[in-house]
């Protein structure tokens, strides 16, 4: 009887450790997909990213484009009323309303 309790012995331990191999190879693997699906979503977080800044610098460029363009204007016209005034006759009094 004594070998036969060693034998079941051997045959319980020797499952346990075919389950506890089983176990950390299913962990590992786990833990591998799961590293792997973060980095993949991390990947598609930075490309999103990506792509919103690329828009929003996009649309500051436009606004800047838009705003340099009037600053030119602006002073276009600043040389064309500065011009005027120097051409001006003498009679021209710019203190008083209307001007004539």
């Amino acid at each position: 009887m004594g070998a036969r309790v060693c034998g079941v012995s051997a045959v319980a331990v020797l499952a346990a450790a075919a389950v506890a191999v089983v176990v950390v190879v299913r962990r590992r693997e786990v833990r591998w997909r799961r590293e792997a699906v973060s980095e993949r979503l991390m990947a598609g977080c930075a490309v999103r990213d990506a792509e919103t800044l690329r828009g929003e610098l996009e649309r500051f460029r436009s606004r800047l484009e838009r705003e340099l363009a009037g600053a030119a204007v602006v002073s276009a016209a600043g040389v064309v009323v500065d011009e005027a005034w120097a051409s001006a006759p003498s009679r021209i009094d710019p203190s008083q309303e209307g001007g004539w």
